[in-house]
């Protein structure tokens, strides 16, 4: 494979992870597989400081951990068998990525999407994340199963 030169400016923002954030990052993604394996709200509280800052669409607006697991108790309720597998991660200097494929059912539709999570980690727990996917895609297989499940008389 060719050498890609990012350019210098790009180059210089890798920041590699210091032993101690590498053992933080590999400590967290497990956490994180294993939270989404088989959620609960609730039991998302310990990957997050309790004032974190994080942003998960729909949301118009970070929130706060109490904000995050609201937001996901009311995710859960409308996907109860929402599960989310990590694919793959990767740290850098605090920061965390992790590419993940989600699976729920819809209007008995099975349907799956990827997206990625990036969150920066201090001591055990994230204090900043944002989370992104193919949200208009997804509302869009979301509206076709529910039409196919009731359809216009």
């Amino acid at each position: 494979m060719n050498d890609i030169d990012v350019g210098p400016a790009a180059a210089d923002r890798f920041v590699p992870p210091t032993p101690a954030q590498l053992a933080a990052a590999r400590d967290i993604v497990a956490r994180f597989a294993a939270r989404w394996d088989r959620p609960r709200a609730d039991d998302l509280e310990d990957l997050m400081h309790p004032d974190t800052c994080n942003l998960i669409p729909p949301m118009k607006t970070p929130a706060d951990r109490a904000g995050v697991i609201a937001h996901f108790r009311g995710v859960l309720q409308q996907l109860p068998d929402l599960r989310i597998a990590v694919e793959r991660w990767a740290p850098t200097g605090d920061a965390v990525l992790i590419e993940w494929r989600a699976t729920a059912t819809v209007a008995g539709q099975a349907l799956s999407w990827s997206g990625v999570d990036r969150f920066c980690v201090r001591g055990d727990r994230m204090y900043e994340a944002n989370v992104y996917w193919d949200t208009r895609g997804l509302a869009e297989r979301i509206a076709a199963a529910v039409a196919a499940a009731h359809p216009a008389h």
